[in-house]
């Protein structure tokens, strides 16, 4: 082999190094790349599948699991240590499982996101709608957005809970270590509980607010109303606004 063509042979083999993340010699041999209906590349226990038009499915690590299937440009990557991710049944959906345990999926939709960091943490953006977005970056968290259209959940605490489903343009963020947000039934509803062991709830309802910033604290909001906004600053402390419209409540 020339010289020209021994430098060429080893920048080739450089950029796939770089664009589907091979480790160097010795370190993790778990790796799995599919696309677009072929497996390119299995190593050690990983798995993966893709099919559709410009679909990825890239795993990486000890039983780790990455699917792309049943749509165009789906991609899925799951990195860390028995992670699962899962992207498909429509188009454009990414999922990224990157915490050991973790699980990730956005499926049966369009345009959605589910990307979970954290140890032992599920986001799930895969239950019917478009440009939903479920992030679970704290360990043991769990965030869903789902069953509607242009909903975001965040759950950054370790042990947190965030809900936006059955409705759209709703917003749930559960920061606290053990806090809880979740919004059900209605549109543009927002709850906040950033608080550790805080809860914030908003439900059948429009555009109702609940922020639970203290430790403990517990912000209510709708429950058959709309446009109400509970507010709960001091610990342990309840705020209620619910059983109609209109309605402000602080603690």
């Amino acid at each position: 082999m020339s010289k020209r063509l021994a430098t060429a042979a080893g920048l080739a083999t450089a950029l796939v190094a770089i664009v589907v993340g091979v480790t160097p010699a010795g370190a993790d041999t778990n790796l799995c790349v599919a696309t677009n209906d072929a497996v390119r590349v299995q190593k050690g226990s990983a798995t993966c599948d893709a099919n559709g038009k410009g679909s990825t499915a890239i795993a990486k690590g000890d039983e780790s699991s990455a699917t792309a299937t049943d749509g165009d440009h789906n991609r899925a990557r799951a990195s860390g240590e028995g992670s699962y991710a899962v992207a498909g049944a429509g188009e454009h959906n990414t999922a990224v499982a990157s915490g050991d345990q973790s699980s990730a999926q956005a499926a049966y939709g369009d345009n959605n996101t589910a990307t979970a960091s954290g140890d032992r943490s599920i986001a799930f953006a895969a239950g019917g709608g478009d440009n939903n977005t479920a992030t679970a970056s704290g360990n043991d968290s769990i965030a869903e957005a789902h069953a509607g259209d242009n909903n975001t959940a965040t759950a950054s605490g370790d042990g947190s809970i965030a809900s936006a489903i059955v409705g759209n343009n709703n917003t749930a963020t559960a920061s606290g270590d053990g806090s809880i947000a979740e919004t059900f039934g209605g549109d543009n509803n927002t709850a906040t509980a950033s608080g550790n062991g805080s809860s914030a709830a908003v439900s059948y309802g429009s555009n109702n607010t609940a922020t639970a910033s203290n430790d403990g604290s517990t912000a209510w909001a709708g429950f058959g109303g709309d446009n109400n906004t509970a507010t709960a600053t001091s610990t342990n402390c309840l705020a209620d606004a619910t059983g109609g419209s209109n309605l402000n409540a602080s603690c």
